[in-house]
């Protein structure tokens, strides 16, 4: 899964990545944070992470009858009774459980990359050889694709950066 700008969310075990107007970004995705830390704060307890993606969405559905925000969601998380999950949320406030999900230009090859590859019981490491193929294709196929790439993974561990891909660092060498 690839992150334009990710943020982590109550109790280091939920991640969410937004993308599209950066000012709609910034905003909405630190109205979210501030109010699933408010939630934990009053409550005692921390939402799981479908609890914190139908949040997302109905706060996004609320603002999309007064003032629009133009993002779209994808929200990662690993809960101890219910495992990992992932939630795409889209800039009109629709919310889908799925197993892989990308968003922008990108996307295009990145899916069809992840629907040929992506099996349910994956390694991490086969994971992210899976990801570095789909940056691969980003690359070579992308007319303006991203400089850098950072690969990030929520587990029972809780969430991290697990590695950077630059591109100047990671290109292949081209011989003369």
């Amino acid at each position: 899964m690839m992150f334009s700008e990710a943020q982590y969310l109550c109790a280091c075990f939920n991640v969410i990545s937004i993308s599209w107007e950066m000012c709609d970004r910034a905003q909405f995705t630190e109205y979210i944070q501030k109010n699933v830390a408010l939630y934990q704060f009053r409550n005692g307890i921390p939402l799981t992470t479908a609890a914190a993606a139908n949040f997302t969405r109905g706060e996004l559905a609320t603002a999309l009858r007064k003032n629009p925000y133009m993002v779209n969601i994808i929200l990662a998380g690993y809960d101890k009774e219910t495992g990992p999950s992932l939630y795409f949320i889209d800039y009109i406030a629709s919310l889908h459980k799925l197993d892989k999900a990308a968003f922008g230009y990108g996307s295009y090859f990145a899916l069809s990359m992840m629907d040929r590859h992506y099996q349910r019981d994956m390694t991490v490491e086969e994971a992210v050889n899976l990801v570095d193929k789909v940056i691969m294709e980003i690359r070579s196929r992308l007319v303006v694709a991203p400089p850098n790439f950072v690969i990030k993974i929520v587990d029972k561990d809780g969430a991290r950066e697990y590695a950077w891909r630059e591109s100047i660092k990671d290109a292949p060498v081209i011989a003369s």
